[in-house]
């Protein structure tokens, strides 16, 4: 299979383009007579087609924020319900997306449909773009004959992911502000402020108290070795993340992270609120329970808990319940335990997965207003207390001058 890139005119006499997998250059051109084309040039694009691959993994697919990828699953969804055509309704889309990346891989979805895929396999062309979820819930969509449902319901999915990472970097952005700005006093301080009282002291020749000789000492440290600091911090990082990226090391790392006060609370809830609604809209689009998981387990950013959750499938084939299953792990608190239970004995398990989802996301924003408005004061203080020491350090030789000159 290779792919060639063509020019055709339609019905209506206008040209069109795009690109075409297949065997040779006669099966394109049978295959655009077929779609009742008349093709004008089919060339092979193999080179051209990896280049713009590659350069899409560099600049154009990681440059699709989930907000476009909202707008293109509603603009969709609208069009669908309209009664437009889906190979219509894409180039439409296409025709009217401004990010440029988002718009080339929209073309070759186009053009894979126009080709006789399915929405489905042509999104599951561009993994980087159209995560396993997509792709299941849309398949769901066109065989349940729900396809404008469904696409509605990934753009809401998308707009609470972006609703829930809005927040967060809200709720963070006040104390990065204020460590910044300490950090960045404490630093001229030391560097431009303190050498020069140090000099005075110096002339004078006074004998300086205990907390000044630390900070002068600490502060010529800090001067001469500050890229041997940085030069140990970078690699203590680069080996932490290295250490991170095993499998060992990436398990007790996200372990450590859950047992941490308050914030592993935050990132505990955090996990099952995403894996609850990612579960709950797949079994609500009608997509197989064991597909579900496996999709779902995919979205946890948390390996200890991913792990557990993987463990769930096997328990359900051998007849398991859903709630019995994830009753095997851990990580899920009773209450969220009890709700899918109720959900499994009503029939109504997606909703209650969906419940349980919206009440954990309410619980996390709660969590972080909590903590940002503890870490505030807490920085606040830190700062204080370090900028306050080093002050007071500085006047400490000052007050112990003799007002008459030693007579």
């Amino acid at each position: 299979m290779g792919a060639f890139n063509y020019k055709a005119k339609d019905a209506k006499g206008q040209t069109i383009s795009g690109v075409l997998e297949a065997e040779n250059r006669g099966a394109v051109v049978a295959r655009l007579q077929a779609m009742g084309f008349f093709p004008l040039s089919v060339e092979a694009a193999q080179r051209r087609l990896a280049a713009l691959q590659g350069l899409g993994r560099w600049i154009g697919q990681g440059r699709i924020s989930t907000a476009a990828l909202s707008t293109f699953d509603r603009q969709m969804a609208d069009l669908i319900s309209s009664g437009i055509p889906l190979v219509k309704a894409l180039r439409i889309v296409s025709a009217q997306t401004p990010n440029a990346a988002l718009r080339r891989i929209v073309e070759a979805v186009s053009s894979d449909v126009s080709g006789g895929d399915t929405l489905a396999e042509a999104m599951q062309r561009h993994p980087r773009v159209f995560s396993p979820l997509t792709v299941a819930m849309v398949r769901a969509g066109e065989t349940g004959g729900m396809l404008e449902g469904v696409l509605q319901r990934l753009a809401d999915f998308a707009e609470a992911e972006e609703e829930i990472r809005g927040k967060v970097k809200s709720a963070l952005a006040y104390p990065t502000v204020m460590v910044l700005a300490g950090s960045a006093a404490v630093v001229v301080m030391i560097t431009v402020v303190i050498p020069k009282i140090v000099s005075i002291f110096k002339e004078l020749g006074q004998a300086l108290p205990l907390p000044t000789r630390i900070l002068i000492a600490t502060t010529g440290f800090l001067s001469h070795w500050w890229w041997a600091l940085l030069g140990a911090a970078a690699l203590g990082g680069y080996s932490l993340w290295q250490f991170s990226r095993t499998d060992d090391g990436g398990r007790l790392l996200h372990r450590v992270l859950l047992r941490l006060p308050a914030l592993g609370d935050v990132l505990l809830k955090r996990e099952v609120a995403r894996f609850a609604r990612t579960l709950g809209e797949l079994l609500r689009n009608g997509v197989p329970i064991l597909t579900a998981f496996s999709i779902a387990q995919k979205v946890l950013t948390n390996r200890v808990i991913a792990e557990e959750v993987a463990k769930a499938p096997e328990s359900i084939t051998q007849g398991s319940g859903v709630a019995p299953a994830l009753s095997e792990s851990r990580t899920f608190p009773p209450v969220v335990l009890n709700m899918v239970a109720i959900g499994e004995e009503t029939g109504r398990l997606p909703e209650a997965l969906l419940r349980v989802a919206t009440s954990y996301e309410m619980q996390v924003d709660r969590s972080l207003k909590t903590l940002t408005s503890l870490l505030e004061p807490l920085i606040i203080l830190v700062m204080g207390l370090v900028v306050g020491g080093i002050v007071i350090s500085m006047l400490l030789p000052i007050f112990a001058l003799d007002p008459t000159g030693g007579r």
